[in-house]
């Protein structure tokens, strides 16, 4: 008799992790990866293979150095509008930093201002 309350209990709980609640169902966008950065500003960037002391001496100094890690030593420097990242002393990639889109006509909060999260990012 327990064996069965306790098959029915696992069946009903199976039944309900399967299905689907009203209120978890979301529209689905997709944004092709070449159509994401369209309405952004093109941006002057490190290039694949520049030194540190050139990224340096182009971009300035860094918000923020992450240290190396693993094999090869992988570290990072953050900039306000990108990300670079180095194999050892070389930059391997580049990449630009999210900032969200505020809709005009709304007031940007403290919160969602590109300081506040510049500020997120660097307090890790």
């Amino acid at each position: 008799m327990f064996r069965s309350k306790s098959l029915s209990g696992v069946l009903l709980l199976l039944t309900a992790a399967i299905l689907p609640a009203p209120s978890s169902i979301a529209e689905e966008i997709r944004i092709p990866v070449g159509e994401q950065a369209k309405t952004q500003p093109a941006i002057d960037m490190p290039t694949k293979g520049m030194s540190k002391e050139r990224v340096k001496s182009l971009f300035g100094e860094p918000l923020e150095e992450v240290p190396a890690k693993g094999q090869p030593p992988i570290s990072r420097w953050k900039y306000q509008e990108f990300t670079v990242y180095f194999d050892s002393n070389t930059v391997i990639h580049c990449v630009r930093n999210f900032h969200p889109k505020v809709e005009s006509g709304q007031p940007q909060s403290e919160e969602n201002s590109p300081a506040a999260h510049h500020n997120e990012d660097t307090v890790q």
